[in-house]
């Protein structure tokens, strides 16, 4: 069995913080629905959402005002997750770690 793959915040007011992925998406806004709620001003209610391919993680933005950044690249469709590399949603970013 995988060692379960989990998201870790490195900058913003919730950096330190690991979330554990399972199969479901993870989606991330200001929405208290959101699996991740961020909350700040540059954040949308449904700002994003990382989705598991097969056995590929993959990041969606969902039509947000200031855009999802993955490793310092505007995400338009959805984009294969780099294992480590920054992902920037408003004032947070966090990464994918296995």
């Amino acid at each position: 069995v995988d060692s379960v793959s989990r998201i870790v915040i490195t900058s913003g007011p919730k950096a330190g913080l690991e979330l554990p992925l399972g199969d479901e998406p993870l989606t991330i806004g200001r929405s208290s629905e959101s699996g991740l709620v961020i909350r700040d001003d540059y954040t949308s209610s449904h700002h994003a959402r990382l989705v598991l391919w097969g056995e590929q993680w993959m990041v969606q933005d969902l039509d947000s005002t200031n855009g999802t950044w993955h490793n310092g690249e505007r995400v338009a469709s959805p984009v294969p997750i780099i294992v480590g590399a920054p992902i920037k949603v408003g004032a947070t970013t966090f990464e994918l770690r296995k």
